[in-house]
């Protein structure tokens, strides 16, 4: 089936991504050269694109951002379609921006937030889609510190709060990760919990859909967790598996 105009990515460049480039459009040379985009490069790796991301939070952290320089003017070459670096599934919380934290500029982002950051059906259609049809290499599943979804999922969990039924299709695919992180226990079982929601959501990807499990055995897509500190705006990049 013939995809419409406004899905197609007809913005493919030639030339390639280079080390130079990667930290310059991360974190910008001159803070009058416009957004944080490298207008002439090819598809980054997964690992590049990793990169890119770890260094824009770094612009964002010492202040180096250079998106107030944004305008309307930086939609023009954007019209033929788009190429992000990375799908961020994002909380819909108002205090974790993808683009500001990451320092990444009009058309560098596919985002799908929700509140909670879990993946419903449109929202993994929407994955799906920006993997087969936009070519994006990365995927990341983004928690943060201070999660009114999963202090919620929490106050079930300890008995502390009635599941509100206006608020189960939000709260309840979170249970499991609180279920888990009490189980493991620590010093701070808030931040683990987050923790354990964002890998969760990362194995759920994994094996919901064939075309994200076949890109990332192939190497050319990369799904990760990570969680985002929200009193300094810090963004760690997890490893490891969630446990079953």
């Amino acid at each position: 089936m013939e995809l419409p105009w406004f899905g197609r990515n007809k913005l493919r460049p030639s030339s390639p991504v280079t080390p130079a480039s990667l930290s310059e459009a991360a974190a910008g040379a001159a803070p009058d050269a416009g957004p944080a985009a490298p207008a002439a490069s090819a598809r980054p790796s997964p690992a590049e694109a990793l990169e890119l991301l770890k260094a824009g939070n770094a612009a964002f952290l010492s202040g180096e951002t250079r998106l107030g320089h944004v305008t309307a003017k930086d939609l023009e070459p954007l019209q033929g379609g788009q190429s992000p670096i990375a799908t961020i599934v994002g909380c819909a919380d108002s205090r974790t921006p993808p683009t500001i934290l990451f320092n990444q500029g009009l058309g560098r982002l596919f985002i799908i937030r929700v509140a909670g950051n879990t993946v419903d059906r449109r929202g993994l259609a929407s994955i799906v889609y920006a993997v087969k049809y936009l070519d994006c290499p990365l995927v990341v599943v983004l928690g943060h510190t201070g999660c009114g979804a999963v202090a919620a999922a929490e106050a079930v969990v300890d008995g502390r709060s009635e599941l509100d039924p206006s608020l189960e299709e939000m709260i309840v695919p979170i249970l499991p990760a609180v279920i888990s992180a009490r189980h493991k226990g620590g010093p701070n079982l808030a931040r683990l919990a987050v923790e354990e929601n964002a890998r969760r959501v990362v194995a759920r990807l994994l094996t919901a859909d064939t075309a994200l499990a076949e890109a990332v055995d192939k190497g050319t897509i990369q799904i990760i967790a990570a969680v985002k500190d929200m009193s300094t705006g810090r963004v760690d990049f997890l490893s490891g598996d969630a446990s079953a």
